[in-house]
Parts: structure tokens; C-alpha cells; sequence
């Protein structure tokens, strides 16, 4: 019995054995057809992210191209050339500077909610910001608030600017912004608006100010880069808003141009009858508990009113009242902190919260410089209140060039160059425009932990579905639902060109392009695998919470 069992056992195993190699060998076969269907398909990935098959074909006008796009046998990919229509559309400009797209609404369309933001009930709009409305003994029950506004300019195109002025217009009672002859790495650029009066005057009619000023900035001293340069630059603001007749009861507020509060907020910073951030006694400009320095609470629309980021605070633009800033200030009570490097306080002044070895006594916190607004730690955020909005109380326009090679211009030459700025894809270019290239493509996005492959993390997911209409902070330019849908076809099309051009700088050869293209199908379908999982996690995740309920 025992040897029959044996022999019986035998045979068994060699069955199981001869139908797991079966099985294997299909599997096998399955997988090769598969790979070569990924293979394939891949190459016509490739191109399908410019709207192009492998063969030769036409690019029609609307697309902005006029060269064939196919793949050839000849190691060369095609010069890229605008149309005129799309020349027309975003590259127009006057005096070197690109008008990007533009809203063709009237200015009623947009004065109309201007008007609905500016008649907002004051009690509601203050608590929505948690300003109070008893005001304190000695101070308005109905303050006016004086804004100054200051600002480094560039080449940003007037869309920018429109949409800022849009946001801000009739509001400040002086502006200045500073143009400088240099980048922060040194790189020489041209002056275009600065002193020059055709763009002061069309500067105070975009934002409905009479007191405005576009300063240079020149420095050729080697040593002035980087973020010293930038604060230097700063610095001419507060020069600036001194000359305009700042005082130390009016509002200092330094942004980037691309930053902005909303008006709802800045409404509220200019009427509410009391904020403890402009209450100089209150604080004494001391900036350890938060309460000298009022910062926003951001909200990021990478390069597109479509590509929003989710669940994320940007900490700028900021606010300092007059009597704590350099220039507006008393110097005698409160003075200016040392800066050995030319851009921190030095050790004991106040460079952090409880480094105050140095200062005279408590009440002798130094003024804030320009880079200060930015730089010095401490501050408080703001948020809206309103359950009906996003909880942002500003927004960031990062990135809004009208076009790539703006964008890779600045990566190489500004604050924090990147040398390989000019051949990198763009979605390796930086982290925040990853986002924007997978939004583009409406491909998945990569995990946001720090463990993760780097090339496919992100700092940040975009809202699902674009601009979320229904939970606001978005400036007022967004209401124009065709700018948004120009901008963002704009866009598109703008990312798909930097990728040809980039491929033809390269001279990538037939089979290196097939191969990147086999490469970037992996990389979403390995983005993919992630979400996906990351959703049966959080599924489990939910489920065992119920279950635990129970």
C-alpha cells in the first residue's frame, strides 16, 4: 500500500508540475504580446502628447505649427513655428514685452463684481477674517486705511498685471515697483518700464492710483547675487513709499507680482475697525508672537486657471504697519539691525524669536527691511472663515509666463539657477511644474511622500476637474470663463511646443524618441499603479474605521 501510495503521489506531482510549466509558458506568451502591444503603442504615445502620429501628416493652423512631425530615418526632429494666429493670440508685444492672453470682456464686466465684492456687509467681512468690530479707545470706529504697495517687476506680460490690477484696482494709496538692469545671478537684461512715463501713466490707470512710481535698480558690484541682490532691490520700495508720503500709521504690503490678497481681503484690511497687526502698541513691532506681521494664505494656480493645487498655503504676499518698517518708522526707538552676510540680522537681533540678547530692551525690536516682509520668521497667516470658500485669503499666479523659454530663462538665471535649465524636461525642470505638465496631459499625478522615486514626486496633487468654481478663492479675472479656456488652451499647446524644441536641441535620433516615449508610458503607468493603490489603502482604511465603530 505504501509503495502504490508513493506512486500514485508521484505521478500526482508530475501532473501538477507539467500544468504549472504549461501555465507558465502561456502566461509567458501573454506577457511578450502585452510588452509588445506596450512597445508599440508607446511610440504613438510619443507623439500623441503634440496631437502627431508616427506617420507624416499635416499640422493643421489652430495647432500652431506648420512642420511635418513624423519620424523620419534621419536623426532630426523639426523646427517649431507659431502660426500667425497663434502669434497673434500670445506672442504679441510692445517694446520687447509679451502681452500673453488677455481678457476681450469690457471693464463693466468686471467693475460689476468689484462692486458686488467692495458692498459686502462689514461685519460679515471682518469676522470672516476674524477682524473685530469694536474698535480700540483712541483709534476710528470707521478707519481708511492707507495700502502702499511694492513689487519687483520684470518681464512679466500685461496679462499678469491685468489680472492684478483687476484684483486691486482703486485700492492702494501708492504703489511702487522697482526694475532692475541685472537678474539675481547677474545676467544682463533691458530696462523697459522703468521711469519711463508712458508706463507710469498706463500703470495708474490699470490700477486707479494717483501716487505710482517704476524705479531702477543698477548695481555692477560682483558681490550683489542672489537673494542680497533681491533684497537690495526691495529696498527701493520703501524709498519709494517714504517719497510717495507713507507714514507710520499707514499699511506697508510687499508682494511679488504674481502674488496678490484678494479684494474682499484687502476691503477688510482697509475698514475693519480693529486688527491687532496694525495696532502698534499692541505689539511694538516685536514679531516673536505673530502679531507684527500679517502673511497670506495663498492659493497656487500653477501657470493655468486650471491647474490648481490642492490642500496647499502659499505664505506670501505680506503686511507690516508703517511704524514697524525701515524708512517709515522711528529709528531712534527701534534700530536697524546689523547684516554681516547683507541679508539676515545678525545673531541677537532679533534674527529669531527669542534671539533678543542684543537689543536694547523689549520694546527696541528692529524695523523691518524689505526682505524682511519675507524673510524674518514669525508672522501670522490669515485665513477666510467662510465655510463656503477654499480658507484662502490671497492667490499665486506661479509661473504665468507666456511662454516656456521665459520659464526656463528664469530657472537658469535667478534666484536658485539650475544649469541644465535649457535641456531638462520640463516636468524635471521643477517640482511645481510637473504638476502643471501632468495636468496638461491630464495624467496621473505622483505621490506626494518623500520617499517616493523622485522623478515621479510631487509636492502637491491639482484639484480634480480645474478651477473649482464652487469653492472660491480665485481672482476676479477667472469669472471670464473664455480667458480661461484661451489661457489654458494656450497652455497646452505651449508645453507640447517646449517638448519638440527640447527634442530638437537634443537631436534625438528615431530610436532614442521611441525610447523616451516607452519611458514616459512607464512612468504614468507606474503613477498609476500608485494611485490606485493609495485608494485601496484608504478604502481598508475606512472600512476598518467603520468596522471599529460598530
Amino acid at each position: 500500500m505504501t509503495m502504490r501510495t508513493t506512486a500514485i503521489q508521484e505521478r500526482q506531482q508530475k501532473s501538477r508540475f507539467r500544468s504549472i510549466a504549461t501555465l507558465s509558458v502561456l502566461l509567458f506568451l501573454v506577457l511578450q504580446v502585452f510588452l509588445l502591444f506596450m512597445y508599440s503603442s508607446s511610440v504613438a504615445f510619443m507623439m500623441q502628447i503634440g496631437d502627431v502620429t508616427l506617420k507624416s501628416i499635416d499640422v493643421t493652423p489652430s495647432f500652431g505649427m506648420t512642420a511635418d512631425y513624423g519620424i523620419k530615418k534621419e536623426s532630426t526632429v523639426t523646427t517649431l513655428t507659431p502660426t500667425t494666429l497663434f502669434r497673434d493670440e500670445y506672442f504679441s508685444e510692445e517694446d520687447g514685452i509679451l502681452k500673453g492672453t488677455l481678457s476681450t470682456k469690457p471693464k463693466s464686466f468686471f467693475q460689476k463684481f468689484q462692486q458686488e465684492i467692495d458692498n459686502f456687509e462689514m461685519e460679515e467681512r471682518c469676522g470672516r477674517y476674524g477682524f473685530s468690530m469694536t474698535a480700540k479707545d483712541g483709534q476710528p470706529e470707521h478707519p481708511n486705511r492707507r495700502i502702499f504697495y511694492g513689487t519687483l517687476i520684470a518681464d512679466e506680460p500685461w496679462e499678469l498685471l491685468d489680472i492684478i490690477a483687476t484684483e486691486t484696482h482703486g485700492i492702494f494709496e501708492g504703489m511702487v515697483f522697482v526694475e532692475s538692469n541685472r537678474t539675481q545671478m547677474l545676467f544682463e537684461r533691458p530696462i523697459r518700464r522703468a521711469n519711463k512715463q508712458k508706463y507710469i501713466d498706463q500703470f495708474k490707470e490699470m490700477f486707479g492710483v494717483e501716487k505710482l512710481q517704476v524705479r531702477e535698480y543698477a548695481n555692477e558690484e560682483s558681490t550683489a547675487t542672489g537673494l542680497v541682490r533681491e533684497n537690495n532691490q526691495r529696498a527701493e520700495i520703501l524709498k519709494g513709499w517714504k517719497e510717495l508720503g507713507m507714514t507710520k500709521d499707514d499699511v506697508g504690503y510687499i508682494a511679488d507680482m504674481d502674488e496678490s490678497f484678494t479684494r474682499d481681503f484687502l476691503r477688510a484690511v482697509q475698514q475693519c475697525p480693529y486688527v491687532e497687526y496694525f495696532d502698534y502698541e499692541a505689539h511694538k513691532c516685536v514679531n516673536r508672537f505673530g502679531k507684527s506681521r500679517l502673511m497670506g494664505a495663498t492659493r497656487v494656480f500653477e501657470s493655468s486657471p486650471e491647474c490648481v493645487t490642492k490642500y496647499r498655503n502659499w505664505y506670501h504676499p505680506d503686511m507690516i504697519i508703517g511704524a514697524c518698517v525701515e524708512e517709515i518708522g522711528d529709528d531712534s526707538v527701534h534700530p536697524r539691525a546689523p547684516r554681516s552676510d547683507g541679508l539676515y540680522r545678525d545673531e541677537g537681533w532679533a534674527r529669531s524669536g527669542g534671539d533678543v540678547q542684543n537689543l536694547p530692551d523689549n520694546s527696541s525690536y528692529p524695523l523691518h527691511s524689505a526682505g524682511d516682509f519675507r524673510m524674518l520668521g514669525g508672522g501670522s497667516m490669515v485665513h477666510s472663515r467662510d465655510g463656503e470658500s477654499s480658507g484662502h485669503s490671497a492667490f499665486h499666479l506661479h509661473n504665468f509666463f507666456a511662454d516656456f523659454n521665459t520659464t526656463r530663462y528664469k530657472y537658469l538665471t535667478y534666484g536658485h539657477p539650475d544649469w541644465q535649465a535649457l535641456t531638462k524636461p520640463l516636468e524635471d525642470l521643477h517640482v511645481d511644474i510637473r504638476l502643471l505638465v501632468r495636468c496638461v496631459y491630464n495624467e496621473t499625478d505622483g505621490p506626494t511622500n518623500s520617499d517616493a522615486d523622485y522623478d515621479e514626486r510631487q509636492d502637491f496633487h491639482r484639484v480634480e476637474g480645474g478651477l473649482d468654481t464652487r469653492h472660491p478663492v480665485f481672482p476676479i479675472y477667472f469669472h471670464d470663463e473664455d480667458y480661461r479656456r484661451r489661457k489654458h488652451d494656450a497652455i497646452s499647446r505651449l508645453v507640447k511646443e517646449d517638448e519638440y524644441s527640447r527634442m530638437k536641441r537634443l537631436n534625438l535620433t528615431a530610436e532614442e524618441l521611441e525610447m523616451d516615449a516607452f519611458t514616459q508610458r512607464f512612468r504614468e503607468a507606474k503613477r498609476f499603479v500608485w494611485a490606485h493603490e493609495a485608494r485601496v489603502q484608504a478604502f481598508r482604511q475606512k472600512v476598518k474605521e467603520k468596522a471599529q465603530a460598530l
